[in-house]
């Protein structure tokens, strides 16, 4: 019979197994915060009308983003095996 005390050992088995994917997922959207916010800046800085620093810097963000996480993911799933 289990009580909560194996109930909580399992979600915390869980979370602990969790965790690096969510890291890489985090690496992710934060690249592709960071690219935004800089295109931000730099469309703020050049007072451009058209906001092509955003798009631009989302891109790229978003590009190095997903380049670190497919990095990680690899490395998750060689650890695995």
């Amino acid at each position: 019979m289990s009580g909560p005390a194996d109930q909580a050992s399992a979600v915390a088995r869980a979370y602990r197994a969790a965790a690096p994917w969510l890291s890489a997922t985090w690496q992710f959207v934060g690249a592709a915060l960071v690219g935004v916010l800089v295109g931000y800046g730099v469309d703020r800085w050049l007072e451009s009308a058209k906001q092509y620093g955003v798009v631009v810097g989302g891109l790229l963000g978003s590009t190095l983003g997903f380049v670190a996480f497919i990095r990680q993911a690899l490395k998750l799933l060689e650890k695995k095996q």
